[in-house]
């Protein structure tokens, strides 16, 4: 959907400036539910493999991916089954992660955790460019993640 991408006025670009790798980018679109997000980490730590990459950048920008995932799971569809998208891409040193869902926000129902409640802050420290976009059709959060 046009308006659940970011915008011109976004501080992260939908694509960075430059060739695409020739390495066919990452998409998955999933169900909104919890038992759903261990197959969108091993599917992408998959595709990571084969970029390669090193381990810890990879276990960074799954932790990172697998965060906006829960939150749009948890948050955005209330675990509804509604769709999420996520797609990565390499290109020029950097992975770009995109997650996009079409819920709107509403608080977790699960009680308050002092273990919870870290996504964005871990998002943010993972990224070297970082935003999230909320609309009427929903939310999409973007990464952008330094390979080096």
């Amino acid at each position: 959907m046009p308006g659940a991408r970011p915008t011109a006025h976004s501080s992260v670009p939908r694509r960075p400036s430059g060739q695409e790798n020739a390495l066919n980018p990452f998409y998955l679109e999933f169900p909104a539910t919890a038992d759903r997000l261990i197959e969108v980490r091993r599917a992408l730590r998959s595709w990571l493999a084969a970029i390669p990459v090193g381990q810890t950048l990879a276990d960074d920008v799954i932790l990172a991916a697998g965060e906006a995932c829960t939150n749009a799971v948890e948050h955005a569809h209330h675990c509804d089954g509604g769709p999420v998208e996520i797609d990565a891409s390499l290109t020029d040193g950097h992975i770009l992660v995109v997650v996009t869902d079409h819920g709107s926000w509403r608080p977790s129902a699960s009680p308050a955790d002092a273990a919870r409640g870290r996504g964005l802050t871990i998002m943010r420290a993972v990224s070297s460019e970082f935003d999230v976009e909320t609309s009427e059709s929903g939310t999409v959060v973007t990464m952008l993640i330094a390979c080096g």
